[in-house]
This record gives C-alpha cells, sequence and structure tokens, in this order.
C-alpha cells in the first residue's frame, strides 16, 4: 500500500506554510533538492503522484488569488483598480480584469500580488 494518503498532505501542509515566506526566494539549487526529494518519494512508492515544487507554488498561487478577488477577503484591498480597458472595448477574455503595474524592481515583481497580477492575466 502506498503511503499517499499520509505523504501527499503532509507534504501541501509544509510546503504551504513554508511557501508563502520562503519558497519563493529559494535559488534553483534548493528547488532542485526539493524537486530530487519528490522524486525519491515516488521511486521509493512513498507515493505515486509526481510534482515538482513548481507545480505546488502555482497550485497554491492559484488558490490564494482565487481567494484575494472575493470582495471579503482582508487583502482585496491590495489589488489594483479595475481595468476600464475590458469595459470599453471587446478584448479577448483574461484571468481578471484587473491593471497591471509596471515592474520597477525586482523586489517589487517578487512580491505576491504583481507576481500573481502578472502570472493569471
Amino acid at each position: 500500500m502506498h503511503l499517499t494518503l499520509f505523504f501527499m498532505p503532509w507534504l501541501y501542509l509544509e510546503l504551504s506554510m513554508l511557501y508563502h515566506a520562503l519558497l519563493v526566494f529559494l535559488s534553483e539549487a534548493n528547488h532542485s533538492r526539493i524537486n530530487a526529494t519528490l522524486r525519491k518519494a515516488v521511486r521509493w512508492n512513498i507515493t505515486d503522484l509526481e510534482v515538482t515544487v513548481q507545480d505546488l507554488i502555482d497550485r497554491s498561487d492559484l488558490t490564494l488569488f482565487n481567494k484575494i478577488q472575493t470582495s471579503g477577503h482582508c487583502l482585496n484591498s491590495l489589488l489594483p483598480p479595475h481595468s476600464q480597458a475590458a469595459s470599453l472595448y471587446d478584448l479577448r477574455p483574461r484571468g481578471h480584469s484587473l491593471t497591471l503595474p509596471i515592474v520597477k524592481t525586482a523586489q517589487f515583481k517578487n512580491s505576491f500580488i504583481t507576481r500573481a497580477l502578472y502570472k493569471f492575466k
């Protein structure tokens, strides 16, 4: 029997708690180490689900970004205003109708809100 029922929830819990504080700022070498550990888990039959750190980051980003877009969320006020172009012109559908900010620094680029706005546009 695979330990998937134990391993994957534990993995998601541990990485999601670390994610917003650390995983974004980890180097590529550290991402490779975590990915190697995840591949070993598959090889050792601990789990049969092949995931990477980037998969977990993307899933976590999308979940949080969707929650933030609801009007009652405490981080909703950090989002930029809605774009007027979406209502004035017949544009192709996008992931959101928010205005994309101009990115000038790496620190601003790595912030969650900016990263999610560009990733899910």
